[in-house]
Formats: structure tokens, C-alpha cells, sequence
């Protein structure tokens, strides 16, 4: 693995930064195998720097991880609550703890709306969650050490809660961008700037955390020493084990954010507050 980490790095040069081979990268290196003891054969593999409808399979290969990751949920809660039971049992009380740590979760924040954006923002954190750790997966990726994934995120997030500004407070959910009205033409340009900066945030700090996770475990896969020449010893066991928990603290952190923006859009100012 750490040998076709290298290769992998040193064929896509600037193009792509140093990662672990994706099943993509296996297959063709089994092909490969099989030709070479088998030259009859004549298979061949998967081209990772043709396009597909304008991008090449490994620029494919995070919009691949991420409907897995998508497919993975779906399937999860259809078998969960195919035969749903007072009593839950298995699934369907996994299911039922889950959902009830992250109302809990949120409740703090949202309150008396918690039951109404429970769905959007619970489904947020699991999904954001299983993409972290989905890069811990033998020949996976974590989608989310892509820019382009937590953007995607992270911008739904903000016009969400805008809208749901908007929609409970109609124009006066505008007021804020001019408090206070005597520093109105300072402050204006100032919270529309904050307000942008927002989705800005969220997509660099989890892209940042998962880049530099993904980019250590391959280093210290290439740096694995050998016993013997052939048993490896898995030095890279530690980093495994805090990026469980690094994982999960930026799902968290992505979520508390987007929790309290939505708050602070929907809350009711009451005189003196």
C-alpha cells in the first residue's frame, strides 16, 4: 500500500496531492498483477486521467465517495424502521439513540423549534461524520478533504438559514445588517461581509482538518518499516485513532456552527435584550 501510495503520488505530480490509493488505484493495480503473470489475458484497467463528461476519475472520485457515503445512511434508516416497534430492538434502537442524542444536542440552541430543524441538521452532522471516517476505510476517501464537498455544504446551510430568517421575520430579519442605525453606512458593508465570510469559514476548517489527517496517514503509510521485508508495523495505528476523534469533533463543531447561526437568524428579540 505504502509503495502504491508513492506511485500514485509520483504520477499525478502537481495534478494530485499525496493520498492513499482508492479501490480505483487497487483495481488497476490488480490488472496490472494479472497481466504480468498472465500476459494472455489482455485485460485492461480503469484510465484515471480520462474525462468523464469534462473531469477525470480522480477528480470523480469525491462525488463517488459521497453517494456511497449518501447510499450507506439511506439504506442504514430503511432497515431500521422497515418493522418499527414500541419496544425498539437492534437498528431501530441504535436509530432511536441517535436521534435522540442530537435533539438533545441541538435543543439548547434552537429550543422550541428543535423538532422542526431536527431533520436538516441532525442528517447534516451524520452525514458529515461518516464522510470524515469514511477515509479510514481501506481503499475509500473522505470526501470532505475536498473543497468542493464542504462548500457544497456549507453553502446550503447558509441560505437555508437565511430563508428561515426571512420566512419567520420577513423584512425586519434585515434590521441587524444596520445596527447601530447612527453607524449604519459602516456597519452594513461590515455584516454582509460577516455573513459571507460565514459559509467561507465553514468549508476551509473542515477541508483544512481533513487535508492535513488524510495527508498524515498516507505519510506515515509510506514510512511503515518492515520485519522481515514482508510484516509490516502499523505505525500509522495512533494517527487511526485520533482521527476518530478529530473526525467527529469537526462534525460537531460544523453543525454547532450552522445550529447557531440558525438561531441567531430565527431568534426573537424582546425589548432590552
Amino acid at each position: 500500500m505504502a509503495a502504491e501510495a508513492h506511485g500514485q503520488a509520483a504520477q499525478a505530480g502537481a495534478e494530485q496531492r499525496l493520498e492513499l490509493p482508492s479501490i480505483f488505484d487497487i483495481y488497476n493495480s490488480a490488472i496490472d498483477a494479472l497481466n504480468y503473470y498472465f500476459p494472455n489475458l489482455h485485460l485492461s484497467g480503469i484510465d484515471m486521467h480520462k474525462q468523464y463528461f469534462g473531469f477525470t476519475l480522480h477528480e470523480w472520485t469525491p462525488t463517488i465517495m459521497s453517494c456511497l457515503v449518501g447510499c450507506v445512511l439511506v439504506g442504514f434508516s430503511l432497515y431500521a424502521t422497515r418493522r418499527m416497534e414500541k419496544v425498539p430492538r437492534g437498528a431501530q434502537a441504535f436509530a432511536e439513540i441517535v436521534v435522540e442524542g442530537l435533539y438533545n444536542f441541538l435543543s439548547d440552541s434552537l429550543g422550541k423549534h428543535t423538532a422542526r430543524y431536527l431533520p436538516f441538521l441532525g442528517t447534516l452532522f451524520l452525514y458529515i461524520i461518516l464522510m470524515n471516517l469514511w477515509g479510514l476505510l481501506p481503499m475509500m476517501h473522505s470526501p470532505t478533504n475536498k473543497i468542493n464537498t464542504t462548500l457544497s455544504m456549507a453553502l446550503p446551510v447558509f441560505v437555508f438559514y437565511n430563508y428561515e430568517g426571512i420566512r419567520m421575520k420577513g423584512l425586519k430579519y434585515f434590521k441587524h445588517f444596520f445596527e447601530p442605525l447612527f453607524m449604519a453606512p459602516i456597519m452594513f458593508p461590515l455584516h454582509v461581509i460577516g455573513e459571507l465570510v460565514r459559509p467561507v469559514s465553514l468549508s476551509v476548517r473542515l477541508f483544512g482538518n481533513l487535508t492535513g489527517e488524510d495527508l498524515t496517514l498516507a505519510l506515515l503509510v509510506m514510512l511503515t518499516p518492515f520485519v522481515f521485508n514482508f510484516i509490516p508495523v502499523p505505525i500509522h495505528l495512533v494517527m487511526v485513532l485520533m482521527a476518530l476523534l478529530f473526525s467527529t469533533i469537526q462534525a460537531v463543531i460544523f453543525t454547532l456552527l450552522s445550529t447557531v447561526y440558525l438561531s441567531l437568524a430565527i431568534e426573537e428579540h424582546e425589548e432590552g435584550h
